[in-house]
């Protein structure tokens, strides 16, 4: 079970590969992870996956954000048909994926793997 507090005290992290401006983004989405996974997917894996031209996606009338509910051990964010197209058709792509681990304490059992995709000339 994901805690409200974990859902309310998301850090804000400073990224290498990241713009800065997208800090505040980021930290929502991760917010976002945890509401979906404890309110929505019985605080099992969740994958949000995101287009970081938000604007021009907005401007063409186009998703940029996909969500992925997974199992209690693995969410596939391919599955997905908006975040499989985000993935392969975005210059700068971030997945972020709630996890599970059962061999730490109920109030820690859910952390994040943050992706990076950046791609060029596609």
């Amino acid at each position: 079970m994901i805690p409200d507090e974990a859902v309310k005290k998301v850090p804000r992290i400073k990224y290498k590969n990241i713009p800065e401006s997208e800090y505040n983004t980021i930290q929502e989405l991760v917010r976002q992870v945890l509401k979906i996974s404890k309110d929505e997917n019985d605080s099992n894996e969740v994958a949000i996956t995101y287009d970081m031209d938000t604007m021009e996606r907005i401007q063409k009338r186009e998703e940029y954000i996909g969500v992925v509910l997974g199992s209690e051990h693995e969410v596939d964010p391919m599955s997905s048909t908006i975040s499989y197209h985000l993935i392969v058709s975005a210059k700068e792509c971030i997945i972020l994926v709630s996890k599970k681990f059962k061999e730490l304490t109920e109030s820690s059992r859910s952390l994040f793997k943050e992706l990076f995709y950046g791609r060029s000339g596609l």
